[in-house]
């Protein structure tokens, strides 16, 4: 998780800003993104995506936004949690990154980009960064930034709605995910995470998000694809939803095997009932669907870890 604590700090100031921007203006924006989802055009191989949909139910943010906020009130954060809609990320491997082939790379050595949609003011936001110590102003052909070195991070907001940021390659995020952007999560698969509090989506994966699953790296590397939402059920608790797609079906049997095993052990571990497994781990070819999953203490608390680390990024304090 030291990643998220890192992405804090660098973001810290830029929130700071933002707040202060977005109590002064009377305007409204909202995403410029409306046929599509913004994250969408993330997910390139190995790619870790991670979207937070700020408009739904606190069940499990309320406890993050305590935690961002170190106990001492929402701050900037309580200002900024009704102009947010949604904040993605993308973790990815560094070019020049040395590492044996077989190795499971740490999320700790991934750089990372973004984009928080909103209501943004693109040229409040803009002019606010050029004046702000610490921030330079970087320009090419293609368009212009805002760089702070001390932290590594560079941001800008391109249009009414969007705020772009990386942690080194800001052009990155501005032609893959704006300019010149493509989509590659399929919309379905967007639809789910969209609607979900969370959404985690990785192809052929290299590392995981600490999420309490505990899968094995060795499993871990034999994946296509892994989609995983947390979503609010009718009753107002949460449940994990996911679909795993596999190399063969016979490795998709291992992981329903391993799944179920593991989901036992943590019941009993924890005198919970049982239920009923028919439909919660469901074996389709070489694909593993999990459905209604309750969590158990073990990974909400792991869920909200990362949410109040996200969620700081985009409004907590250092």
């Amino acid at each position: 998780m030291a990643k998220f604590w890192l992405i804090r700090k660098r973001l810290v100031l830029i929130t700071g800003l933002l707040g202060a921007l977005l109590v002064t203006t009377g305007c409204v924006h909202r995403t410029p993104f409306t046929q599509e989802y913004y994250f969408q055009a993330m997910g390139d191989p190995a790619e870790l995506v991670v979207t937070l949909n700020m408009g739904k139910s606190d069940l499990l943010y309320g406890k993050a936004v305590e935690d961002a906020s170190s106990g001492a009130g929402l701050g900037i954060l309580g200002t900024l949690l009704d102009r947010i809609d949604r904040v993605s990320m993308a973790f990815y491997e560094p070019a020049g990154l040395v590492r044996n082939e077989n190795d499971v790379l740490n999320l700790d050595d991934y750089a990372f980009y973004g984009g928080i949609e909103g209501n943004i003011p693109r040229f409040i936001t803009n002019t606010a960064l050029l004046w702000t110590p610490g921030w330079e102003k970087i320009e090419n052909e293609r368009t212009r930034y805002y760089r702070n070195p001390a932290m590594n991070l560079e941001v800008a907001a391109p249009t009414n709605g969007l705020l772009l940021f990386s942690s080194g390659d800001y052009m990155k995020v501005y032609e893959n995910t704006y300019a010149n952007r493509v989509t590659k999560i399929p919309f379905d698969f967007a639809q789910r995470m969209a609607t979900s509090l969370f959404g985690f989506y990785v192809t052929s994966p290299k590392a995981m998000l600490d999420i309490g699953l505990e899968i094995p790296s060795a499993v871990l590397m034999q994946m296509q694809t892994l989609l995983l939402m947390i979503e609010e059920t009718a009753e107002g608790t949460v449940a994990l939803q996911g679909i795993i797609r596999m190399n063969t079906s016979r490795l998709a049997n291992s992981l329903s095997i391993l799944m179920k095993t593991a989901y036992i052990s943590d019941k009993k571990r924890s005198k919970s009932p049982i239920g009923d497994l028919t439909n919660l781990f469901v074996l389709q070819e070489d694909t593993l669907l999990i459905n209604d999953m309750d969590l158990s203490q073990e990974q909400l608390d792991a869920f909200t870890k990362i949410f109040g680390s996200l969620l700081s990024t985009t409004g907590g304090r250092a």
